[in-house]
């Protein structure tokens, strides 16, 4: 039974494949914190998600649960099936092919033709999804009195799903872009023809849309150069940032003199061919600071909290700095935040390529107050960030001369008692709360008559 406040309250459905409990914090923590503030801001929330009931191919608990426990009561999450199939049934088809050579045939045609289905869907495989949600998002905007639709991508199907239910339904529709649809490295690693097509599905979106919030200045440069024939306002900058309450306990304690040189890199490698965050270069740079001062071997750590591959340890074997590398595994939020003050340099990996894109980990570094941040990546809006603010450091990932060089002056600056130290201030522009305040300023802006 609702309050009577919540029956007073603006109605916001939140259309979020990516939300707890599956995904990493990072992929769900957006959507998530802006359901933790809205209600107070006058709009109550519903989500419409995918099923938590079981676990599938492409939907993992890897990290987001304690997330759940932030969201408003009054605020129901809608869960509806992800269209593809579970874990559970994946090994029971595993298990049938198993039995007899004609089983095992099948069994090999199943998988081929859903991989095939998979692969050929667009712009995602997370498509799969759309009737689903589709049909849900209709009942629940009828029967909860929804005011406004809130899609928030990547998957980019997400922004799909928002203008059907906009064409369905004549509610107004916001779409939030987390990262860009096109103009990126593996936009561009694509056929013409498929390039094409995704470009007129983000067109279609983006001229039902109502509102469109990019999460750099980069970004929506970028989408008022594209759609001249839309209103340049209708672009809004509403950047990723940081939940400050999160970080009250790492920001008042007191960093401590390490005896090593300590660079962390809090957040999950990986080397993927399109996704890549391949830290070679880096281990390269390091390489030779080693090669030149042996002695720095006993006097630099590299630690990495999250997912470190087995080719990056063979790459760190075979530069010769295994001796050098911590892991720390996935470490609880808390533990992260320990670590990140304890370091003395702060590494973060953009994708590689990526302009328009500021990694998430830069904002929880720059809340820590502590150590400068090391940002690999092309020129782009994160160097922006880093340059404006004084947090860091930009160097290109495979630019191994400024690599050594950045890392180098940071150890002197260190080894002489007179560490680089990043002032937090400034930050609060980020801050979560801040920026659901500009969310639901738009929102708001929306609803309002004019």
């Amino acid at each position: 039974m609702q309050s009577q406040r919540e029956d007073t309250m603006k109605k916001v459905l939140v259309i979020s494949r990516a939300f707890p409990p599956f995904f990493p914090v990072g992929y769900s923590i957006r959507a998530a914190k802006f359901i933790k503030y809205l209600p107070a801001l006058g709009w109550l929330p519903s989500v419409l998600t995918v099923d938590e009931d079981k676990e599938y191919e492409t939907l993992r608990r890897v990290g987001s649960e304690a997330l759940l426990s932030e969201i408003p009561e009054g605020v129901v999450i809608h869960r509806t099936y992800p269209g593809e199939p579970s874990v559970e049934y994946l090994e029971k088809e595993r298990q049938f092919g198993k039995k007899n050579r004609l089983a095992g045939l099948l069994a090999k045609v199943a998988g081929s033709a859903r991989r095939w289905m998979f692969r050929s869907l667009l712009p995602d495989r997370q498509l799969t999804w759309l009737p689903f949600a589709v049909r849900a998002g209709r009942r629940i905007i009828k029967q909860d009195g929804i005011d406004i639709i809130f899609a928030t991508c990547p998957p980019f199907s997400d922004a799909l799903i928002g203008a059907c239910l906009k064409l369905l339904t004549g509610k107004r529709l916001v779409l939030d872009f987390r990262d860009d649809w096109l103009e990126t490295p593996w936009y561009y690693s694509k056929p013409f023809p498929i390039r094409a097509i995704e470009s007129l599905m983000e067109r279609w979106a983006v001229s039902l849309a109502d509102k469109v919030i990019l999460v750099t200045e980069w970004s929506r440069k970028a989408f008022v150069a594209r759609y001249p024939s839309q209103p340049a306002e209708k672009f809004i900058f509403i950047p990723n940032g940081c939940d400050l309450k999160d970080f009250e306990a790492a920001r008042a304690m007191e960093a401590p003199v390490n005896p090593k040189f300590r660079i962390v890199h809090a957040g999950s490698l990986n080397d993927s061919k399109l996704w890549a965050r391949d830290p070679r270069g880096f281990f390269q740079g390091v390489r030779r600071i080693v090669e030149k001062q042996p002695r720095l071997a006993d006097r630099i750590s590299l630690e990495f909290a999250g997912d470190f591959t087995d080719k990056h340890r063979e790459t760190a074997r075979e530069l010769g700095l295994a001796g050098m590398i911590r892991e720390h595994g996935h470490l609880k939020h808390a533990d992260v935040l320990r670590l990140m003050k304890s370091a003395d340099l702060l590494m973060a990996m953009n994708y590689e390529g990526f302009a328009t894109l500021i990694p998430g980990k830069i904002y929880e570094y720059w809340a820590v107050g502590n150590a400068p941040i090391l940002l690999l990546s092309c020129k782009g809006a994160g160097q922006e960030l880093l340059d404006a603010e004084n947090l860091g450091v930009t160097v290109a990932p495979d630019d191994v001369d400024g690599i050594e060089r950045a890392v180098q002056t940071m150890f002197d600056r260190y080894e002489q008692g007179n560490p680089v130290k990043v002032n937090p201030a400034g930050i609060e522009e980020y801050d979560r709360k801040a920026l659901a305040e500009k969310l639901a300023w738009v929102l708001s802006d929306l609803f309002s008559p004019k």
